[in-house]
């Protein structure tokens, strides 16, 4: 066995280098929502009565995010403290997204789902290659919230079907916490249904 001492983007880096890692690693372009062909695959909880994942969750979650987000480094800090503080402050679920695309069978998003009934699949879907969160809002709700005309919200042109319809990335600290907000917004009104 061999230990491997660095922070998580450091050893992600190193697995690149060796080989030891095989990864297919999206463009900063990609679009916000996952492929048709793709799947929901193991989910990392907040384990009950706990703030901190279980380490081998803490380190495959490490591995994907600064994986998947390459060379930027303030997108993946900024993804990795949203989800951790996301994991500390709400009870929700965090999966990988599959694809049959990728040498490691993941795709290159995120699911975040409230830890409840799945009746509406996920609230959320974030990528840490380019920081983007799409959220299951809508206009209206963003009324509700009085972030109608917030500069960090993107409204997305989609089908009126689509639940998705705003997106929110990761760019910065104020945009951080924005998107927390969204979050429970969307978290409150799932489970209200």
């Amino acid at each position: 066995m061999r230990v491997i001492e660095g922070t998580p983007q450091e050893i992600v880096s190193y697995e690149r280098l060796t080989g030891a890692v095989a990864e297919a690693v999206p463009g900063e372009n990609s679009a916000a929502l996952p492929d048709d062909e793709a799947e929901p695959a193991r989910e990392t909880t907040k384990p009950e009565g706990s703030v901190s994942l279980e380490p081998e969750d803490h380190v495959a979650l490490m591995k994907f995010i600064y994986g998947r987000a390459g060379k930027n480094d303030l997108r993946a800090y900024l993804t990795e403290r949203f989800i951790m503080r996301l994991l500390d402050e709400e009870d929700v679920v965090v999966a990988f997204g599959r694809s049959s695309k990728t040498f490691d069978g993941l795709a290159d998003y995120l699911m975040i789902r409230d830890n409840g009934p799945q009746r509406y699949g996920a609230v959320a879907y974030l990528r840490p290659s380019n920081g983007g969160m799409s959220v299951r809002l809508g206009l209206d709700d963003l009324e509700k919230l009085g972030e109608k005309n917030n500069v960090h919200i993107q409204y997305r042109n989609v089908a009126p079907a689509d639940p998705y319809k705003i997106n929110c990335p990761l760019a910065d600290e104020a945009a951080l916490e924005l998107a927390l907000r969204l979050i429970r917004a969307a978290l409150t009104i799932v489970r209200s249904e």
